[in-house]
């Protein structure tokens, strides 16, 4: 009897685990960053390495007021929405096509490589609590998917050129950063 319940226990135990596992990547320890945030001010860095100085500035505005409503989010509305950028984020750069760009490429591997892990573990965590979605939220990511979507029209107007991957790259800039502020306000 008392096998089985233990058996039964290290089952629950395991299958709780891999809920609960996804949302430690944004827990922190006292005077420690969480692993979201590590990883966050890594993609941060490694971009930031990755460009240069631009003489023009980028013809792009940023959502700031979609940022600004974020702000008001709960916790789990704020992590959906920094999930849901991320994503935005990597499928932009999944294009491929910076071979016009300077830009060292084990650096933008490397930019990948965490992005891609951000995202993994920070989709396991929204999934892990499923939470339903506001109509605000649903409103701010599809105002969010518009704004990505003409950052990649942005890219095939400019015929993928190094100064149009440039301001690109400053604008996701600013997205990371400020993701990493909504982050840290939380």
């Amino acid at each position: 009897m008392g096998s089985i319940s233990f058996w039964m226990c290290l089952v629950m135990t395991i299958c709780t685990w891999n809920k609960t596992i996804g949302c430690t990547w944004m827990k922190t320890l006292p005077r420690s960053p969480s692993m979201f945030q590590v990883f966050s001010n890594n993609t941060i860095t490694m971009l930031q390495k990755m460009g240069h100085e631009v003489s023009r500035e980028p013809q792009i505005t940023f959502p700031d007021k979609q940022y600004r409503q974020v702000n008001k989010f709960k916790v789990d509305e704020q992590m959906t929405f920094i999930s849901h950028t991320l994503n935005a984020i990597k499928k932009l750069y999944s294009s491929g096509k910076y071979e016009s760009t300077a830009w060292d490429q084990k650096g933008v591997d490397k930019f990948m490589n965490d992005l891609y892990r951000q995202t993994s573990e920070l989709d396991q965590c929204v999934k892990a609590m499923k939470t339903r979605q506001s109509k605000s939220v649903k409103r701010v990511n599809k105002k969010m998917s518009l704004h990505f979507k003409f950052l990649k029209n942005y890219l095939k107007r400019e015929d993928y050129s190094a100064s149009g991957w440039e301001d690109i790259r400053t604008v996701v800039l600013a997205h990371l950063q400020r993701l990493d502020t909504t982050l840290s306000s939380q």
